[in-house]
């Protein structure tokens, strides 16, 4: 990432033209436009990332391959964000050719490889919450101070993966190697890497969930107790990208607070309580908590 250089001078606002003006040839920008709808943006935020705006609109346009493009800056492009409620801006190197068909899926939906953050509406404060530090989480992805993950939790249909598929396409693209595994069924794909013919095993499952950039799993609490999968899998797994700093997103249908009794222990014997709370402060230690709580409808309707 190259950090954004103000194009334009302060001096330049202060034209002919009146604020309300410029703000409104501004929104002629379809990207700009759409910007400040799905961020909700006050009249006191444009006015005050103008320049930023003004930026953009002098700086972005549309390539022979109809991708957004730097005027000054050849294969890179201007984004803009919203960080602590202030426009900022910076420079983003255009994304290769999709990686996402590289993207290691375990018992996922290969249709979530289309997943995007275009398509995920904003349309109350706890979405945006959730698409603003996943938009940031994206583009600090690998910096020298790895921001957390996320643990998405929320409602049948509210979006929660197809949230986390659309950062898991992002940090493919990026060329990071990603892992996404439909957690119900671990079990299942462990159990089944116990046959002669299977390509894989134990241990090969173990260190993929374990070194890949990045690790989602989906669907988090939705299945029975598995002790095995519990203390010789996740554990470990878990302990092992704490330790590294490697980051993981996981979906769910219930809270980190209700995990401990809902999903990780078999019965109320102390030993079982540790061995439950081992895996909640490990979660709490490498994630930040966002909730969706209502139903969402996007054209992959089941997620």
């Amino acid at each position: 990432m190259i950090e954004s250089k103000d194009l334009l001078m302060k001096h330049v606002v202060d034209t002919v033209m009146s604020t309300d003006d410029i703000i409104d040839n501004l929104l002629l920008n379809p990207e700009i436009r759409d910007f400040v709808m799905n961020n909700d943006l006050t009249r006191y935020q444009i006015e005050e990332g103008l320049i930023k705006l003004m930026e953009y609109d002098k700086d972005t346009y549309r390539n022979t391959e109809n991708l957004l493009e730097s005027k000054t800056i050849k294969g890179f492009v201007l984004t803009l964000s919203l960080i602590d409620n202030k426009i900022v801006s910076s420079y983003m190197r255009i994304k290769p050719l999709s990686k996402r068909s590289e993207i290691k899926l375990f018992n996922m939906p290969k249709e979530l490889t289309e997943a995007t953050f275009e398509d995920f509406q904003l349309l109350s404060d706890e979405r945006k919450n959730a698409y603003n530090y996943a938009r940031t989480f994206v583009n600090t992805f690998k910096s020298e101070n790895q921001m957390k993950g996320m643990y998405i939790y929320g409602i049948f249909r509210s979006g929660k993966t197809y949230l986390a598929s659309a950062i898991a396409n992002e940090i493919a693209d990026k060329g990071y190697k990603v892992v996404s595994v439909y957690y119900p069924e671990l079990s299942q794909l462990i159990k089944g890497s116990f046959s002669d013919d299977s390509e894989e095993t134990v241990s090969k499952i173990i260190d993929e969930l374990k070194i890949c950039d990045l690790l989602i799993l989906d669907d988090f609490g939705g299945e029975l107790i598995n002790q095995f999968i519990r203390d010789e899998v996740l554990g470990v797994v878990l302990n092992y990208r704490m330790i590294k700093n490697k980051p993981l997103v996981i979906t769910s249908n219930i809270p980190i607070s209700k995990l401990s009794t809902a999903h990780l222990r078999k019965d109320n014997s102390e030993s079982e309580k540790i061995k439950a709370q081992r895996i909640v402060e490990r979660i709490i230690e490498t994630t930040e908590e966002f909730s969706i709580t209502e139903k969402y409808q996007n054209r992959y309707k089941e997620f």
